[in-house]
């Protein structure tokens, strides 16, 4: 009888430990290793660790952002997290377009995910980096901020431009990532410049695309023009029908006005 009083006990203890473990924002996981994924930098600020990383070294064009957050050895699985993408060039700064993490990791890759798009290289011109200031959901610890300093390469991914109405916008060509002979997804990006620090997304463009073979004189067939998802992400297919030099032209207009014709360059 003592016995069963005491299996008992234990199995309600067990049970109660593992609620409140899983209610809590921090977690002790002695397993969890560093992401296999390039590690853009961290800094210790306040007692929290915040680690940066990204599928590969940062390019112009759209680029996930990972975070990791460590206190005193124990990961955060829950924060309030503002990230901001900032380049420093000799007479000014201006941000880009981008999306702050999630306040949860995410079930992929166990880390805090967010978004942005480089619309410049770093290097002569000036240097970028991710301004990051951290608090806590349930308001324990004190916050924490800091900065990692980035390298973001060359590519043909962004066309800045400016409307006949001298309004300035950000279009991103996203996919397809690595093209190939044959259907494609296709998604690109549309924002705004309202300001230095303000890139709102475009809504409501419409697209008209076309794949265009310069050196072959022709396009294909079956492609399917962009069209909005959310948050000014455009989706869409194109149809590579042979290896070799493509364009991919866009026409594009929002709100009735046109916002001109945009052309990216590309070669497998």
């Amino acid at each position: 009888m003592l016995f069963q009083k005491i299996s008992f006990t234990t199995l309600l203890t067990t049970i109660l430990f593992f609620l409140i473990s899983g209610c809590s924002d921090i977690s002790n996981d002695d397993s969890f290793m560093e992401p296999d994924m390039f590690k853009l930098g961290e800094f210790t600020d306040n007692g929290l660790t915040i680690a940066a990383y990204a599928e590969r070294p940062l390019s112009v064009g759209y680029n996930s952002i990972y975070l990791d957050l460590h206190r005193s050895g124990e990961r955060l699985n829950s924060a309030e997290i503002e990230m901001i993408p900032m380049m420093h060039m000799e007479q000014h700064s201006h941000a880009s377009p981008f999306e702050k993490p999630a306040r949860v990791r995410d079930d992929e890759t166990g880390l805090f995910t967010g978004w942005a798009i480089f619309t410049m290289p770093g290097g002569m011109m000036g240097s970028w980096e991710l301004q990051l200031e951290i608090s806590a959901v349930n308001g324990s610890g004190m916050p924490s901020a800091g900065i990692i300093e980035i390298e973001v390469e060359q590519s043909n991914r962004v066309k800045t431009f400016m409307s006949d109405s001298e309004e300035r916008y950000v279009l991103t060509w996203i996919l397809p990532d690595e093209p190939a002979v044959g259907m494609n997804e296709l998604k690109v990006a549309l924002h705004k410049r309202e300001s230095m620090m303000s890139f709102p997304p475009v809504l409501n463009a419409e697209f008209e695309f076309e794949p265009w073979m310069p050196s072959m004189d022709h396009g294909s067939s079956n492609n399917v023009s962009p069209e909005h998802v959310e948050n000014g992400f455009y989706a869409g297919s194109v149809n590579f029908n042979m290896t070799g030099d493509w364009e991919l032209r866009f026409d594009i207009e929002a709100g009735g006005r046109k916002l001109g014709h945009h052309v990216f360059e590309l070669e497998f």
